[in-house]
């Protein structure tokens, strides 16, 4: 569904990704409104399903998840496999993003793990799996910016 953002949404959503802690009432007062239009909107864009959730961007190295990999997935073909490989890529611990692609590779998860051997663990469980053809690895030696807001 296409959602019809003015500019009042957009101002909103750039504050809070900005810092979802922010209090309406702040926000009201930096976009030039009240408060209770603010809070009509914030409940507004998140029954729609604009905003779904907000969290904390925690430094991956600092709770020992800096282990970063980007897979890259060849699965087999089949009725409705793209949905199903892809409900079960999510749900493995530590992946942070499942993208199905166009192309010779199906799938691309991006995979948070403590160590080579905690990855190997969970590359396992992707291997085992039934519809999945082939993986190929990519192990992140740096990250110079990681940001998950959405430009507005």
């Amino acid at each position: 569904m296409d959602y019809k953002l003015d500019e009042l949404d957009k101002k909103i959503l750039r504050m809070l990704e900005k810092d979802c802690r922010t209090p309406l009432e702040e926000i009201a007062k930096e976009i030039g409104t009240s408060k209770s239009t603010v809070y009509y909107r914030v409940k507004k864009l998140e029954s729609q399903g604009v905003i779904k959730g907000c969290f904390a961007f925690l430094d991956a190295e600092k709770v020992n998840r800096d282990y970063v990999t980007i897979t890259f997935i060849r699965a087999k073909y089949g009725p409705g496999y793209h949905e199903k490989v892809g409900k079960k890529l999510s749900e493995i611990e530590g992946v942070w993003a499942v993208y199905y692609i166009f192309g010779e590779i199906d799938f691309i998860i991006l995979m948070r793990s403590n160590n080579r051997e905690d990855y190997l663990k969970k590359l396992e469980k992707i291997m085992n799996m039934k519809e999945i053809e082939r993986t190929s690895t990519q192990i992140v030696a740096k990250t110079y910016k990681e940001d998950p807001r959405v430009e507005l």
